[in-house]
């Protein structure tokens, strides 16, 4: 594990949020370079692995890549190009014949789990297309965890899956359940919107918010106009500065009283005529019955020490938050331009026969519903209707959407590579 690196971004800092002054012109192009189809140098989350059956293979699209999986001979999914390399046909329409092999629906040239075309059966067994060059359909790397089966979009040699993927995955303690959600949304304003200024009144109505205890309530509500440092953690993850109060520590915790936790629970504001939002105080009532019950159930410790999956943003797009009863992951992975497919992971701890029961079931019966369709639905709507391409006027509580532009562009793998080899472009980068 590397260290911490000591890169800090303070919410103080003019040089961070960029408010100098309300007149001065922003340097433009930086969320432009972040790759509209996505970063490529990374594992994704393709598909969960109950869905690929023996004898048919499966499509799924990935960064504007059409892939086909199917079983091998020792019954692991395995994934290739979507096109057969003889006259582009869709791979995906084929079958799979012969065990652990896929066979084209055109003119029958099979394929192994290596995409090496190891018969033709529509020329006969002496056939001399087998083995001859240009006749391989490109294979992607597999990996099966809990369940889920994750793709290596990238060109060259894959980089150790546990450099993508959370800690929990691999832990045969972890009980991890998963589910997915198309956004019709790029995958760039997917992922920019965490710990900023949308929280309360995004989700004022879901059944996270209003069944918080009331502290984790008010927190929410009146987080300010700054948000906390970010701290840089192996060039590959975006998180909240340790030691840092923020909304992550209220939600889901019973906390002693604190003298921001006193704070009223409507504000009056001068540009209205005083008038006061929240409009009414019934949300607040919710929060104290609800609330109660829910602070029953203390947290234990953190479910990682690992400091690069705390709470905040691991490239390539995935966000991760520890609330240390359980984990919420969820993974933007781009299909296209204009579409995101998230992947969600919530995760227990399941040492227990007891809670590897009930854990599953209350995933399944309502866990589910609230957190990625519910509470998550609603980011859905806000990133489908942004207009990534229009002109932007951020505010101090865009702090981590500023720094999570930069971070990608400096330590992405593909384009920090490119920078690195076009030092004009690393400079603008910068900018």
């Amino acid at each position: 594990m590397g260290s911490v690196s000591e890169a800090n971004f303070s919410v103080q800092s003019e040089e961070t949020t960029g408010f100098e002054s309300p007149r001065k012109e922003r340097p433009l192009g930086v969320r432009e370079r972040i790759p509209a189809i996505g970063l490529f140098e990374y594992w994704y989350p393709a598909l969960k692995a109950h869905k690929v059956p023996w004898k048919k293979p499966v499509e799924a699209t990935l960064l504007g890549k059409r892939l086909v999986f199917f079983r091998d001979a020792q019954g692991e999914v395995v994934a290739l190009q979507n096109t057969c390399p003889h006259r582009g046909v869709d791979l995906s329409k084929g079958d799979c014949q012969f065990k652990g092999t896929l066979t084209c629906p055109y003119h029958a040239w099979v394929f192994d789990a290596q995409g090496e075309c190891v018969a033709v059966l529509s020329e006969g067994p002496d056939s001399t297309i087998p083995g001859a060059k240009g006749t391989k359909a490109r294979s992607y790397p597999t990996r099966t965890l809990k369940g889920n089966v994750f793709v290596w979009m990238g060109e060259g040699a894959p980089a150790p899956i546990e450099e993508d993927v959370p800690p929990e995955l691999f832990d045969p303690e972890v009980i991890v359940m998963s589910s997915e959600r198309p956004w019709k949304a790029n995958w760039r304003p997917s992922i920019e919107n965490f710990i900023d200024a949308h929280v309360f009144y995004v989700h004022r109505n879901s059944i996270e918010v209003l069944t918080q205890p009331t502290g984790g309530v008010l927190t929410v509500l009146h987080q300010g106009p700054t948000r906390p440092p970010l701290q840089s953690v192996n060039g590959r993850f975006l998180r909240v500065a340790p030691n840092t109060e923020t909304v992550l520590d209220y939600m889901d915790r019973k906390k002693d009283d604190t003298p921001q936790r006193k704070r009223d629970f409507q504000d009056a504001y001068p540009g209205l005529g005083g008038q006061k939002w929240p409009s009414t105080r019934t949300r607040l009532y919710i929060s104290k019955v609800c609330g109660f019950f829910r602070g029953l159930f203390k947290p234990t410790g953190p479910m990682s020490t690992n400091p690069e999956w705390t709470s905040g943003a691991h490239l390539p797009g995935t966000l991760h938050i520890d609330y240390h009863r359980w984990t919420y992951t969820r993974y933007e992975v781009p299909v296209d331009e204009n579409n995101t497919n998230n992947f969600f992971f919530i995760s227990w701890r399941g040492k227990t026969a007891w809670q590897r029961f009930f854990w599953p079931l209350y995933f399944h019966l309502y866990f589910n519903w609230k957190m990625t369709s519910n509470f998550s639905g609603q980011d859905a709507v806000m990133a489908e209707m942004t207009d990534y391409a229009a002109p932007e006027r951020l505010s101090p509580t865009d702090l981590f959407l500023r720094e999570w532009r930069r971070f990608v562009l400096d330590n992405a793998r593909g384009l920090k590579k490119a920078a690195e080899s076009d030092p004009a472009r690393g400079a603008s980068a910068s900018a």
